[in-house]
């Protein structure tokens, strides 16, 4: 014998994709790592973060800046809401068996088919009217469907959890009805947003309230940490994205210059500091050991979403403004500098949540950090006001540069704070943190038994 260890059970298990039971995962198992068909999910969100962004862009250049938001919050949230019910249910019970693979590939086609929608989603809120229409109503739906059929099948074969999937079933089933009736049925545009605005709501808040009755499915906090670290990953792709469409215009149009390498570096600047300040925030190595705050920590994470691809589209606006004209100083400044305030002080409550510790002694920090970005904002307002954007016009380059190159200091500011201060924060949170729950229960910091992971 050649002493190697027979790997053929290994093989089976990794090869051979026929039915297999669906009975829940470990939620304490340690390591558990994104499989290659999550990553491969994955990648249909590039698509529909893209088009957002660029369509947000392209409406906030058209001037349509509240109706412009409104469809995009209205985007990303459909996105991202169906992205979080998936990876939910697959850290439960993602088996990789042959039902589980195809209906995660018709997941994926609700995704495209979806951003299919948006640019009619967009234009209708251009034009006063609700943001909703039957082709991305058509994909979500074929987004969430496929999601009932598996919570269905978990309910039959996790007789511990059945209480649990029927709750989703019931909740998803409810919520893809009024998701059609919004659709379908004509109604004023004010009745119909505030329909869509109580049935997200209802989606959100219905499996808190579920899950407090009828217990957890048996999810792996560690391994929602990584997913949600991926797609956090994936829209900060779109401010390199960004980056390189507005220097690609810029060198086209002006050649390479000083500015095109200070405006190419800010970019990448800020999607840096954006990745840095994220994983500054100790995720996996908390939820692994308080997987209770997983609930309210994943809710933040879909304002997070949106506000960091919002900082690409105001990149792209940058490079709409240098191609075509049109946007002010001013709107460049707004573009840039509000998203990647609202990013750092979401990153900033995300790490509230997750440590249940609001430190005072973050805020001067904040405040330095969100100086920059204020500065941006007046040097924009200050400079041509009212006028659009000029590459010819004395000057305009070098003014674009600052606005720009004053965002990105804001970034990098947050991240040598975060380096110099953060560190003993979150060090003095959870200390403070385990001192109040061994005061409470008589005993120090443990890893966290079935009860707050899979409702046994």
């Amino acid at each position: 014998m050649s002493g190697e260890p027979d790997i053929t059970d290994e093989l089976r298990q990794e090869l051979r994709h026929r039915i297999r039971p669906m009975r829940g995962r470990n939620p304490r198992e340690r390591g558990r790592t994104t499989t290659p068909l999550e990553l491969l999910y994955d990648l249909t969100y590039v698509v529909a973060f893209a088009a957002a962004s660029d369509l947000l862009a392209q409406q906030l250049s058209h001037g349509d800046i509240w109706p412009a938001l409104g469809a995009y919050v209205f985007a990303v949230w459909a996105v991202s809401w169906a992205w979080l019910n998936f990876t939910w249910f697959a850290s439960a019970y993602g088996n990789d068996d042959l039902l589980f693979r195809i209906a995660t590939i018709v997941q994926m086609i609700g995704v495209i088919v979806l951003t299919y929608g948006l640019p009619v989603s967009f234009e209708r809120a251009a034009h006063g009217e609700s943001p909703n229409n039957m082709l991305m109503v058509i994909g979500y739906i074929i987004m969430r469907v496929p999601q009932i059929l598996l919570w269905l099948r978990a309910a039959r074969e996790d007789p511990s959890h059945r209480k649990n999937a029927y709750s989703y079933v019931l909740i998803i089933s409810i919520a893809q009805v009024g998701w059609l009736l919004t659709a379908i049925v004509p109604l004023p545009v004010g009745v119909t947003v505030t329909a869509l605005v109580v049935l997200a709501l209802f989606e959100m808040i219905a499996p808190v309230v579920a899950t407090r009755s009828y217990g957890y499915s048996p999810w792996n906090a560690g391994h929602l940490a990584e997913r949600f670290a991926l797609l956090t990953l994936i829209t900060i792709g779109e401010v390199i994205a960004g980056t390189t469409a507005a220097v690609a215009a810029l060198t086209q149009e002006a050649g390479w210059s000083p500015e095109a390498v200070l405006i190419a570096s800010s970019g990448l600047v800020m999607a840096a500091a954006v990745w840095w300040t994220y994983f500054l925030v100790p995720s996996r190595l908390v939820l692994e050991r308080r997987p209770e705050r997983a609930f309210p920590w994943r809710y933040a994470h879909l304002a997070l979403f949106g506000s960091i691809a919002a900082i690409g589209a105001g990149l792209h606006l940058t490079t709409i403004a240098m191609e075509h004209g049109g946007v002010s100083l001013l709107g460049i400044a707004l573009a840039l500098a509000v998203p990647l305030a609202i990013t750092i002080v979401l990153i900033f409550l995300t790490w509230s949540v997750l440590l249940r510790s609001f430190d005072r002694t973050h805020l001067p920090l904040l405040l330095v950090t969100l100086a920059p970005l204020a500065a941006a904002v007046v040097v924009g307002a200050v400079t041509h006001p009212g006028e659009a954007v000029d590459l010819e016009q004395p000057g305009s380059l070098t003014t674009l540069s600052v606005v720009i190159g004053l965002v990105a200091a804001g970034a990098v500011i947050e991240v040598v704070g975060h380096e110099l201060v953060g560190y003993g924060h979150t060090l003095r949170a959870w200390r403070a943190g385990a001192a109040l729950q061994a005061g409470s229960v008589g005993a120090g910091p443990r890893l966290a038994d079935g009860d707050g992971a899979s409702g046994s």
